[in-house]
């Protein structure tokens, strides 16, 4: 493998051991004699799939093809016939990276969403439920302010008035984020119904084709993305405080002299603040930020009850 890389191999490069390294060197190496002399190995038959994915891994992803002690070299017979497999090769393990990494994203995405604690849904172009955070889940199965219907998000007939509701979710699904105003049964109990699409850099893929989100908040929230965010991950004000000036793109240290504070204090704020949130990085915490914060409660009035953000996906 040393020897591919120093030819600067590309992907799909056949070679045979003999090609890659000396005979004579190779039968006296002690990878030779120690290991695989000892499990009947000797011929090699190998094709360079690719180089894997990561943070500069130095070694190449490699196929490869053995034959036992005193069997023959592999022959031209081989190479052809590994020569027609090899585009399915790459094409596999390309398949098998992508799936990899796909499945961290959706875990990484998938706690930062249950981390939060109000009702957080995706929804599809259909209405449909692609994602319910935990609690969400509860709020299904109360069924007190929305409910699923064949897979899709509806407003719970426990609803004074679910014309808002119905309004926002339609206005979702044509591109448009907004808010609505709900009142709960007897009680009059009020909460905020909120939407926004997702963005075009959202990889649809992850979450099946996810169009937006839609979450229900107490009514008395405050707008401001980190305000709103503050109260759903339950922050405390000084963490909320930090949380506005990193997304803001400062740094920590640069933040710890604005707010007055020791470095030492601004860095356990901001490991309560991933622990929380799950967040790992600043980058993260900013990202989140901006596509959590394009939710905006703001304070309807009582008529109508839907207030559209005018916040088009693009």
């Amino acid at each position: 493998m040393l020897e591919v890389k120093r030819r600067k191999a590309e992907t799909g490069m056949i070679s045979t051991g003999e090609e890659l390294i000396p005979r004579a060197v190779f039968l006296r190496s002690r990878f030779f004699n120690e290991f695989l002399a000892r499990h009947d190995i000797d011929r090699f038959l190998n094709v360079l799939l690719r180089d894997p994915p990561g943070r500069g891994a130095p070694v190449p992803a490699s196929f490869s093809f053995y034959r036992g002690l005193g069997h023959s070299a592999f022959g031209d017979q081989e190479r052809a016939l590994l020569a027609r497999v090899t585009p399915h090769l790459v094409l596999a393990l390309d398949t098998f990276w992508r799936t990899r990494d796909l499945s961290l994203q959706n875990a990484l995405l998938s706690r930062t969403l249950d981390a939060v604690t109000a009702p957080l849904f995706l929804i599809d172009r259909l209405g449909r439920i692609v994602f319910a955070n935990r609690a969400a889940e509860t709020e299904l199965r109360t069924g007190e302010r929305l409910r699923s219907i064949n897979g899709r998000l509806t407003p719970s007939p426990d609803l004074r008035d679910p014309r808002g509701c119905v309004e926002a979710l339609r206005r979702l699904r044509d591109g448009r984020g907004g808010t609505a105003a709900l009142t709960v049964g007897t009680s009059a109990r009020r909460v905020m119904l909120s939407t926004a699409p997702l963005s075009e850099t959202t990889n649809p893929g992850s979450w099946g084709g996810p169009l937006g989100l839609v979450w229900l908040t107490p009514a008395h929230l405050t707008s401001g993305p980190t305000s709103l965010i503050a109260d759903l991950f339950g922050l405390t004000a000084a963490e909320d405080r930090l949380l506005k000036s990193l997304a803001a793109g400062t740094s920590l240290s640069e933040t710890a002299k604005t707010l007055r504070v020791s470095i030492h204090t601004a860095r356990t704020q901001l490991k309560s603040i991933q622990q929380k949130t799950g967040w790992h990085t600043q980058s993260e915490l900013s990202r989140t930020v901006q596509q959590l914060g394009a939710i905006d409660p703001g304070t309807p009035k009582m008529s109508p009850s839907f207030k559209d953000n005018g916040n088009a996906s693009r």
